[in-house]
């Protein structure tokens, strides 16, 4: 342990005390105590004296303390020649150890492990037969845990401390990178090599070297080689150098920050450049423009390669169990970089289990992580998948984006088992509460997060890789304008209620075309042909008692798979991507626009036709009128449901249908294919009215007449309106047609870089 203050060897110093105006400051406390206590041990002749770093007044805290600080003594007690106690002296020495239930569980595993670690033979009967109203929790633990990891929360480290300068094997200690529960990590030089790396010093045990050295991803830290020296019972890990510091000194940095935004990032790196000296920090930058984006979309940028990261391992059959910020570490450039492996899990290692190197940090565990930590719950440490992982790094996000954690239950609440179960309980019950904020992207990551902390592993996303994809849709903030309002408003009411918002869309414009129709061509029979008035009444009742409902029934049976796929999602039920169910939403207005059309024309036939069959006789200018009449209303009315419908796809159904999935080309194509009609559709709906117009005062021999006035007025407005109307929705269209497009264009980037390194692998 290294301090930059000044300590008296004799007489070891109570840390200062704290004010617990908050959960978190509970473990805040609980470190620096331990802190100060392991600090004595490094730097006074004989053991210190527990009591003076033990806080006041006695309660939940001071048994916290007490427990890690004696987990401490043991280990450094057994790990050289001085005085061995058992947990009894302690115990006699400090009742209230025994409160409110006896000697803690994991503190009789504590020294199990330091007894047999210092060569003693010890079995578990002996703990059984010491403590005995513990003997059905002492069996669980010892179940749960292998008996090569230690519980503590200083761990069990190396009997020697290494400082800079120091050499150890074949490597020369630059600087230190930090220190954690299972070791240290410095800057050294590997002198055969003439490298740079990060050397991770630690007790011999553990896989990380085995587990680490599966993977290959350009967001995991890479392994090199590793190098065991069992006359010192000591692991030197030896991996790639990530210059840029560790990301829990961005979580630091950002809370105290008055504006955030991507230069708290830039400046933590360069402050670690600046303290290994190893780069000058004046010639590098981060990549992709980082430094000057608003935060939340740094923190989706970080939270993409982290998940990327994760989806890896994970496929790789490795489970982390320990994503916090500690564990994040930074290249120059600001690329993070997944690190610490060592209690993760890898299935392809031979004699591994998901309970050998089990533990992680309370403070980002997933519900039943916690409870696979729990002596008392059933849950074993092989129930876990990678869920678990995704929740914590939800947890880790949620500190990044809004400067603390989400789950106000870290304050210590008794004994470690009722502490496990008590974070466990709040996690299924007390939600995340939103922040609200008008920031598009800053809305679509709290929906994420949400998402990633839900206290039922199925309701969350289901692998790394549906939270990267989720997360780089909402880098581009119009994309993630379209996944919020797919929510909200009417276009979340179109989301519950698709059939309804569909048919709506498609049936309401042909039915107002309809009405002028009939009134257009109502005034032109009476006028001109007064005795087939009964006959028109009669053919316009049939056919529009034939057509709309035809046309409901052909719209409803084209759009009966998409329904069924945002049933399916709305009940989160839908799991595989569904690239039909996307592409048939992106057809509706297509299908609308030509259904309408061919049924205008057919009416434009119909007509006449029928007309003349009943009448005895139609001229033929009235073929051409009835025609020319309908098929200029269809082609109107084609335009507009193309129009609603295809804002009902893009800011509703197809938004709903791309979480956690990405685009593909043919979801790329029919894009594009949309785009191009909205041009030609634009035509219809402007061009149109202004051809009627034209063709009015071609054919109609009386323009003073009520009803050609009446028609001119009609298309005249809807020219005017219509084109307007159409001209701003095909313009936000094509906005978000061409987000859409980035999105995939990067996506695409991403996953084909991280196909190759996986084939290459």
């Amino acid at each position: 342990m290294t301090s930059d203050e000044p300590s008296n060897h004799d007489e070891p110093q109570d840390p200062p005390p704290l004010k617990l105006e908050t959960a978190e400051a509970h473990w805040e406390a609980l470190a620096v105590h331990v802190e100060a206590f392991l600090e004595a041990w490094e730097s006074a002749v004989k053991p210190p004296e527990m009591a003076v770093h033990l806080p006041e007044p006695p309660g939940t805290l001071r048994r916290m303390v007490l427990i890690e600080l004696i987990k401490v003594d043991l280990e450094y007690r057994y790990g050289s020649d001085r005085e061995k106690l058992s947990l009894e002296s302690y115990q006699s020495q400090f009742p209230d150890l025994n409160e409110p239930d006896g000697m803690p569980v994991d503190l009789i595993y504590e020294e199990y492990h330091v007894r047999r670690t210092a060569g003693e033979t010890v079995d578990v009967n002996d703990c059984l037969a010491r403590f005995p109203a513990q003997s059905e929790a002492i069996i669980r633990m010892f179940k749960l845990h292998s008996p090569t990891v230690s519980m503590s929360l200083s761990g069990q480290q190396p009997t020697k401390s290494f400082e800079p300068g120091d050499r150890i094997d074949d490597f020369y200690l630059m600087s230190s990178l930090g220190s954690g529960a299972f070791g240290s990590v410095f800057l050294a030089r590997q002198e055969s090599m003439q490298r740079m790396v990060a050397l991770k010093v630690s007790a011999d045990k553990g896989a990380e070297a085995q587990t680490l050295a599966q993977l290959d991803h350009p967001n995991i830290v890479r392994v090199y080689d590793q190098t065991r020296l069992p006359d010192q019972n000591l692991r030197l890990l030896y991996m790639q150098f990530a210059a840029g510091g560790t990301l829990q000194a961005v979580v630091r940095a950002a809370k105290v920050a008055d504006v955030r935004n991507g230069q708290i990032v830039a400046d933590c790196v360069a402050d670690a450049l600046d303290a290994t000296g190893v780069l000058s920090s004046q010639s590098i930058s981060l990549k992709d423009g980082m430094a000057q984006k608003p935060w939340p979309q740094v923190v989706c940028q970080f939270g993409v390669e982290l998940a990327k990261a994760l989806h890896y391992a994970h496929g790789q059959g490795i489970l982390h169990r320990d994503v916090k910020p500690a564990n994040v570490l930074l290249d120059a450039n600001g690329t993070a970089k997944l690190a610490d492996f060592n209690i993760s899990f890898s299935s392809k290692l031979e004699g591994s289990g998901p309970a050998a190197y089990f533990g992680g940090s309370l403070a980002y565990m997933s519900p039943e992580q916690l409870d696979a930590c729990d002596p008392g719950n059933p849950t074993q440490p092989t129930d876990l998948d990678g869920r678990a992982d995704v929740f914590s790094l939800g947890v880790l996000l949620w500190e990044l984006t809004y400067g603390q954690r989400p789950f106000n239950d870290e304050a210590a609440v008794g004994n470690w088992c009722e502490t496990l179960a008590s974070m466990a309980a709040l996690r299924r019950t007390q939600l995340p509460v939103p922040l609200s904020s008008a920031d598009p992207v800053q809305q679509c990551l709290l929906s994420v997060l949400q998402r990633c902390l839900a206290p039922e592993p199925n309701h969350r996303y289901q692998s790394g890789n549906e939270l990267a994809l989720d997360l780089g849709l909402c880098l581009q903030p119009r994309v993630a304008r379209l996944l919020q309002q797919s929510e909200r408003g009417l276009a979340g009411w179109a989301l519950n209620w698709p059939a309804t918002a569909a048919i709506c869309a498609a049936i309401v414009p042909n039915a107002l075309a309809a009405l002028f129709n009939f009134k257009y061509n109502f005034a032109e029979i009476i006028e001109r042909l007064p005795e087939a008035k009964d006959a028109f009444d009669n053919v316009q009742l049939t056919i529009n008692s034939i057509a709309f409902p035809l046309a409901i029934a052909l719209c409803i049976w084209f759009a009966r798979p998409l329904m069924k796929a945002l049933r399916r999602v709305r009940d989160e039920r839908l799991r595989a991507p569904d690239v039909s169910a996307r592409r048939r939403a992106l057809r509706l207005g297509r299908f609308a626009a030509l259904l309408g059309i061919a049924e205008w024309g057919i009416a434009g036939l119909a007509y006449p036709i029928s007309l003349h069959v009943i009448t005895g006789g139609l001229d033929a200018i009235w073929y051409a009128h009835f025609f020319a009449s309908l098929l200029i209303c269809g082609m109107v009315a084609a335009a507009y449901p193309f129009f609603l419908l295809s804002v009902l796809a893009i800011r509703s159904f197809f938004p709903a249908l791309l979480r956690g999935d990405t685009l593909t080309a043919g979801d790329e194509a029919e894009l594009h294919m949309l785009s191009e009609r909205s041009t030609w559709l634009l035509y219809f709906a402007g061009g149109v009215p202004a051809a009627g117009i034209m063709l009015l005062l071609l054919t109609n021999d009386n323009m003073a007449g009520a009803n050609s006035a009446f028609a001119l007025t009609i298309l005249s407005a809807l020219g005017a309106v219509g084109f307007a109307f159409a001209l701003s929705i095909a313009r936000s269209l094509q906005n978000d047609i061409e987000a859409l497009q980035e999105a995939r264009r990067l996506t695409s980037h991403s996953e084909n870089n991280r196909n190759g390194r996986t084939r290459s692998a």
